[in-house]
């Protein structure tokens, strides 16, 4: 059995519509349904809205992402050492795990959530 809906009556500037056209549109579904889908993922804090962050799905490619490199600069670590140049990559290192942490608002970038 479906669930009743009602109709509700909400107001948008023409660029924040224009905006939800475009985005229903990628997603191949109506305005209205789009709005509904987002408003109601942003109310089971689905969504994130607030302030520019990042979504938990993005949070979790970006650490994917720097374990991916890390571990690629563990791999040539062996070469650079050979060079007299480990210095290098340790700082190397200690500047992304500080970028990450910043960007995740994280104090400790391996934290799991």
């Amino acid at each position: 059995m479906a669930t009743r809906s009602f109709q509700r009556s909400i107001r948008f500037t023409n660029n924040e519509w224009d905006a939800v056209i475009q985005a229903a549109e990628k997603a191949g579904i109506a305005p209205g349904a789009f709005v509904r889908k987002a408003a109601a993922r942003a109310a089971a804090d689905d969504l994130y809205l607030y302030g520019g962050g990042l979504t938990p799905e993005l949070a979790e490619v970006v650490k994917r992402t720097f374990r991916g490199m890390h571990f690629l600069a563990w791999l040539r670590h062996g070469e650079l050492s050979a060079e007299g140049r480990e210095d290098e990559l340790e700082d190397a290192a200690e500047a992304a795990r500080s970028e990450l942490a910043e960007v995740l608002g994280e104090t400790d970038p391996d934290t799991e959530d």
